[in-house]
């Protein structure tokens, strides 16, 4: 079924261009993916690695690689930048498409260190009004297309870092102009890694470890200079590329080091990609698993979803932790979400990934997240944790202070009590309080999750087991599966039964069991039924502003602002702000001033039951001017959400197959008399003239 589905978006793409282009019918079958190819054996071991479709030549004098094939494969090196270009332009040649030189990335020095070259219907034209003078509109032929290579500058050398082979638009056949010579598979030379080219490999250092991003494959030198098994990157990588076939809109990236072997990695699925559309505002980065048999960071990327529960984004293999790897980390993932950065972004205190963050994204929030903290506290001060009140006092400092003032007045009983003025780590922890101290970031969206709650690692695998790379990404994807599961069967409890409300005759309380979650709504209902227990004061008013004081019972005062014109509440407390839902305080005020519903600008959709339908508000924005990417990324959100609720039961699963295949047949008959219609008009034009 999902190779409907993505065809149907295909097909749409095609009703949606804007190009003068024919349209261009075909089967399922001759869609562009790795599904045409030979299927790659999902093995443990090395046995019949999959095909690779160039040779490589290496010189031990650090002359440039040569290659016997057309195609652009990772690790190509090249003297220069025209060389590099020029290599890429023949290609495109016997392909059948044109190139451009795309952006360019330079060192201090002005020099180039990184450089794309696209397929020239890559992105869409900036649209720009006609002036009265114009004669003619050029034509549309931009199609958001993904084919590129990237060259990174290593030692003077440009070498081939990245590559996208798959386009979305159709070739050309230029055969019929300059007639045919290109290459047929037969005539390449083809270079297959074995179980004894492995085994060789350990002692001797010659063999290829496979490196593959989306839609290509290729061999990488191996000279053993770190401790990745090649095995173990070459069982891995043929699983991705099986998950590829599976997954049209699977991504994985490999990175190379300045010698060419494989040293990180990452994946995510196409439905990831969906996800993190949604509720991609809060994005924690936990590396806090590490595979000690490779001495690997297995360090997953993740959210909440609109019933606060797990969502993985994507994940990563790491060889070590330097600025170097965690900046290609984060570029990765934002190039696999479309560049969009999150609202906040939570690490752990590694300050080399301040600096990373800080480079690459620069609109985020970086926090560091109080469970990690905790966790770190009970290495660096585990002898305290035997001390009387040590653990309270520490815990009251880090995430229950309501003012800047009885924070550093506990932070210093802290250390006055227990003799810790000349600790390292809490000297360290305390320069950089404003991103963890929760008094400190109120302003700052993290869905509450700095509000003390345990997160769990997604890696559950005892450290002493013998775990390979491999099975660290199957354990990954179950863990993905069995969360969508559980996402899917609190959606259907959430549609399915109405929740319970306390006070039968409060609209406001009505309202927020229809549109919330079940989970949002019990949260809710516990800031509202405190306002029970809070007494309200007006202590200063204008024509447009009334400022009241609050006092909750057994705790500290809050100061709420409320503007009659747009009836606009805000807290002291910045619950809103932080964690999305009104507090007490704020519906305490409305309450006051009569306005028994909540204010539309205060339902945050991510965590309303529809939070999944449509576009993404802030995408909506971004695309207002691009309406046919706006079509195809409401296309991408509608299909895979009918993939992912029909499979769950056999009756759905049909319902979906059946009206999936109606409406593919519509399609091709829509186009079909497209492009009969533009045949007829050329050929009416012909006549004329």
């Amino acid at each position: 079924m999902i190779e409907v589905l993505f065809y149907l978006i295909y097909l749409c793409n095609q009703m949606v261009d804007n190009s003068n282009e024919n349209p261009v019918s075909f089967d399922i079958q001759s869609l562009p993916s790795e599904s045409s190819e030979d299927d790659v054996p999902l093995s443990d071991s090395n046995e019949n690695n999959s095909e690779i479709r160039s040779t490589w030549a290496s010189e031990t004098n650090g002359e440039t690689w040569k290659s016997n094939s057309q195609v652009p494969e990772l690790g190509m090196v090249f003297s220069s930048e025209e060389e590099a270009y020029e290599f890429y332009k023949s290609y495109a040649d016997e392909i059948g498409f044109n190139v451009r030189k795309g952006k360019v990335q330079r060192l201090t020095n002005k020099a180039i260190r990184k450089r794309y070259f696209f397929c020239s219907r890559e992105g869409f034209r900036l649209k720009k009004k006609l002036s009265k003078m114009a004669k003619y509109k050029r034509k549309e032929t931009r199609t958001g297309c993904n084919a590129k290579i990237h060259c990174t500058v290593e030692n003077g050398k440009w070498v081939i870092s990245q590559v996208s082979l798959e386009h979305n638009h159709p070739l050309e056949d230029r055969r019929r102009v300059r007639g045919s010579h290109t290459k047929t598979n037969s005539e390449a030379p083809l270079m297959i890694c074995t179980d004894k080219e492995a085994e060789m490999a350990t002692d001797v250092g010659n063999k290829g470890v496979q490196a593959s991003n989306v839609g290509c494959t290729v061999c990488v030198p191996d000279k053993r200079i770190n401790s990745l098994q090649p095995e173990a990157a070459q069982c891995l990588l043929n699983y991705f590329r099986r998950l590829q076939v599976e997954d049209l809109s699977f991504f994985y990236a490999v990175q190379l080091d300045s010698n060419g072997y494989a040293t990180n990695f990452f994946w995510r699925d196409g439905r990831s990609k969906v996800d993190y559309d949604y509720f991609g505002d809060v994005l924690i980065l936990d590396k806090t698993f590490r595979a000690e048999e490779h001495n690997i960071i297995c360090a997953p990327l993740w959210g909440l979803n609109h019933h606060r529960q797990q969502v993985l984004f994507g994940c990563a293999l790491l060889l070590n932790e330097s600025t170097d790897s965690f900046v290609w980390l984060l570029e990765t993932f934002m190039e696999a979400m479309d560049r969009h950065q999150p609202k906040t972004i939570f690490t752990d205190e590694n300050e080399l990934m301040v600096d990373a963050v800080k480079a690459v994204l620069p609109d985020a929030e970086h926090r560091i997240g109080i469970w990690y903290i905790r966790q770190n506290a009970l290495k660096q001060l585990s002898a305290l944790y035997m001390q009387p009140g040590f653990e309270i006092l520490f815990n009251k400092c880090i995430s229950d202070c309501q003012t800047e003032e009885e924070f550093e007045s506990r932070w210093e009983s802290l250390l006055e009590r227990f003799d810790l003025s000349e600790n390292p780590w809490l000297s360290s922890l305390y320069k950089s309080r404003e991103r963890w101290a929760c008094v400190l970031i109120k302003k700052t969206f993290w869905a509450g999750l700095q509000h003390g709650e345990n997160i769990k690692s997604v890696f559950q695998i005892p450290k002493n087991e013998n775990t390979g790379l491999l099975q660290f990404a199957q354990q990954y994807l179950e863990v993905v599966k069995r969360r969508r599961l559980e996402e899917l069967d609190e959606d259907f409890h959430c549609n399915g039964t109405a929740q319970v409300t306390i006070l039968t005759s409060s609209a406001i309380e009505r309202q927020a069991a229809d549109i919330y979650t079940r989970t949002l709504f019990k949260t809710f209902q516990e800031e509202f039924l405190k306002c029970l227990s809070v007494t309200i004061q007006e202590i200063a008013s204008n024509e447009t502003i009334t400022t009241y004081k609050l006092t909750e019972e057994g705790h500290k005062e809050s100061v709420v602002e409320f503007n009659c014109l747009d009836s606009r509440v805000a807290c002291s407390c910045k619950k809103f702000e932080s964690f999305g839902i009104l507090c007490v305080h704020a519906l305490k005020v409305l309450n006051a001033r009569n306005i028994f519903h909540i204010p539309q600008k205060y339902v945050l959709k991510r965590w309303t039951k529809s939070a999944k339908c449509g576009v993404p508000y802030e995408y909506e924005q971004e695309m207002a001017d691009e309406t046919k990417q706006h079509t195809v990324n409401l296309l991408m959100h509608k299909t895979l959400n009918v993939f992912t609720k029909s499979v769950a039961i056999e009756d759905s699963k049909k319902i979906a197959g059946d009206y999936l295949g109606k409406t593919l047949e519509q399609i091709e008959d829509v186009l079909r008399a497209k492009k009969a219609d533009r045949l007829e008009m050329i050929d009416m034009s012909r006549g004329m003239t």
